[in-house]
């Protein structure tokens, strides 16, 4: 075979086919969206409670109807505080997703592989006073939580309203769960987007 071949992963898949109910219903709706079983999500099935409650959290965070954020502003964050946390596996998925055509039944953007490597250059200019203020936090706390530049903070005030500010902390704490996770685990990147590596 050509090109990169998906690594096994560290411990077994879970069976797939265990999942009844709710859990199935949301599963097959990630699915949907993405167009493959993600690995992640094969490795939580061993624990079927954990996976519904990461299902739900990623769900309210990044595309829940009550989102005071643009959906595609938080896609990039996402996928700028993945890069920023080293995780191949969070970058590679945040890529497809942004890669995705518009069109798609799947949630989808229309970047081009030029558009996300623009994305995620240092140089990276982001539109408009929000988004700037978004991701100056986004960088900033996930660099280093601790330390949020007071200027940073002033102009997330200034800029977000409360509601906004808090869920883009979220957003930033959330990233950093999922990508600690997957990267401790050596999660697989799928073959489906090994190519676009």
């Amino acid at each position: 075979m050509n090109g990169p071949q998906e690594k096994d992963p560290i411990i077994p898949y879970a069976d797939t086919d265990s999942l009844t109910g709710d859990l199935k219903t949301a599963v097959d709706a990630y699915i949907e969206r993405m167009g493959f079983l993600p690995n992640a999500l094969k490795l939580y099935m061993h624990r079927p409670e954990l996976l519904a409650c990461l299902i739900r959290l990623n769900n309210t965070v990044m595309r829940d109807d009550t989102s005071h954020l643009d959906a595609g502003l938080k896609r990039r964050l996402a996928a700028v505080c993945s890069a920023l946390n080293e995780s191949d596996y969070c970058v590679a998925h945040n890529s497809n997703t942004l890669k995705t055509d518009t069109d798609s039944d799947g949630e989808g953007w229309g970047f081009t592989a030029d558009d996300v490597a623009a994305l995620l250059d240092d140089s990276y200019a982001p539109e408009g006073p929000l988004e700037q203020a978004s991701f100056d936090y986004a960088r900033a706390a996930t660099l280093d939580p601790t330390n949020v530049p007071e200027a940073v903070i002033h102009t997330l005030n200034d800029v977000l309203t409360p509601p906004q500010v808090a869920e883009l902390a979220v957003l930033v704490g959330f990233w950093k769960m999922y990508n600690s996770i997957h990267e401790s685990l050596h999660i697989p990147i799928e073959q489906e987007l090994l190519a676009d590596i």
